[in-house]
């Protein structure tokens, strides 16, 4: 016999979540205290005095007593069993109306395919993909369809990540190997820091926001995500001092200049250290700009990741563009996926990809040999039938705000 429970506690939660194959950070009871201009509640369902569902839901206050919920890749259960979904989800929709809820969207984790960019036209959906919609549906659930665009929905309904493997490297793009190489020639250093510097982080997360003509987040966002998850945030930070590979490669090209002005040198040697002297000509260009505004140690890029269970969250990444040519990011990519490995996760996640799977983001991320996971996708839990409508058009300017 289930049971619908209206409080169940943080910890009994985050350990059924961690131990669920629908894991997810977002339903990490401490996501509530990142998403604390929402009010929230945690609630699930149990059978013979166990746990079998769980969700975190986040609830926006609206005008004139309303509110509406979410609850982002949950409730966490078993999708395949007809009578537990049926019955949370009514159980959801009575309880939402002592808050007077318009409706109640959610998004949960069930992959739906999972493949290479390559093989998207060889992959077919799960063969209980249609039963878990039905399901829902029997619930009261509508599914908002297969979307492909990210603005389309709260959450990516494609990400890309990567699964734990012996030899990471052995499975990249040979260029992303070269341009790691670049990187560590050039003198790139990647370190995890603490929370003392969130500061630099959001300086560089600033430089990418005016470089993409977006909107991101801010110091006191990042520094409470690292507050909220302590040890399991996870902040990575690239830097260099530019002098250095100046210093080097004019020191590199006086002494091409002096070798090719020998007289015994044979025809391969002279081709070899022209090919040599022009691409080091090249970089010379690139490193004198950056000389001209930089002359020390400079942080040029981070990274942001949240571990959950298994999986870890890379879930802000940015550059200064003025080091583009140091390859910071692909190096930092080597080592950061190495690290969480190391700390026992099984997957790394890479954040959200257009599900038309052509833009430069697919193709960056396809690089590291990163599947794509393509998600069930939105539903909406119409609790008061008679105002669902309107409120779809409020949500829709909420959304606007940012969720």
């Amino acid at each position: 016999m289930f049971i619908f429970k209206e409080n169940i506690e943080p910890n009994q939660h985050d350990e059924f979540v961690k131990n669920h194959p629908l894991c997810a950070l977002l339903q990490s009871s401490s996501w509530a205290s990142v998403k604390d201009n929402w009010d929230h509640a945690i609630v699930g369902v149990e059978e013979d005095g166990q746990l079998v569902g769980s969700s975190l839901v986040l609830i926006k206050r609206l005008p004139f007593s309303l509110t509406m919920m979410y609850i982002p890749r949950g409730p966490i259960m078993d999708y395949e069993n007809k009578e537990l979904v049926r019955f949370y989800l009514n159980s959801l929709s009575t309880w939402a109306k002592k808050y007077h809820c318009l409706f109640i969207k959610f998004d949960p984790g069930i992959r739906i395919r999972e493949f290479l960019v390559k093989d998207k036209d060889k992959t077919a959906y799960a063969d209980n993909t249609q039963e878990i919609i039905h399901n829902i549906e029997n619930g009261g659930g509508r599914h908002l369809g297969f979307t492909l665009d990210m603005k389309d929905t709260v959450q990516p309904r494609f990400q890309m990540g990567v699964h734990k493997v012996d030899d990471f490297a052995k499975y990249v793009q040979k260029d992303v190997r070269k341009s790691k190489n670049a990187a560590l020639r050039k003198h790139v250093e990647v370190k995890r820091y603490g929370i003392e510097m969130v500061d630099v982080f959001s300086d560089i997360m600033h430089l990418t926001e005016i470089r993409k003509g977006v909107a991101l987040r801010n110091r006191e966002y990042f520094k409470k995500l690292m507050e909220v998850y302590q040890d399991d945030a996870y902040l990575f930070l690239c830097s260099v001092d530019p002098t250095i590979r100046g210093h080097e490669v004019q020191e590199r090209l006086s002494e091409i200049e002096k070798e090719l002005s020998q007289d015994n040198l044979s025809l391969n040697q002279i081709d070899r250290l022209q090919i040599e002297q022009k691409n080091l000509t090249e970089e010379w260009k690139s490193l004198e700009e950056v000389l001209k505004k930089y002359d020390s140690n400079t942080y040029i890029a981070g990274a942001l990741m949240i571990g959950y269970g298994k999986t870890v969250e890379m879930l802000y990444a940015g550059m200064n563009e003025d080091f583009k040519s140091f390859k910071p990011q692909f190096l930092s990519h080597f080592i950061r996926f190495q690290f969480v490995f190391d700390q026992g996760y099984e997957y790394a996640c890479m954040g959200g990809v257009e599900g038309t799977l052509d833009d430069g983001l697919t193709g960056y991320k396809s690089k590291f040999n990163a599947l794509v996971s393509e998600y069930i996708g939105e539903f909406d839990l119409p609790v008061n039938h008679l105002l669902y409508r309107l409120s779809r058009l409020a949500y829709t300017i909420r959304k606007e705000r940012r969720l």
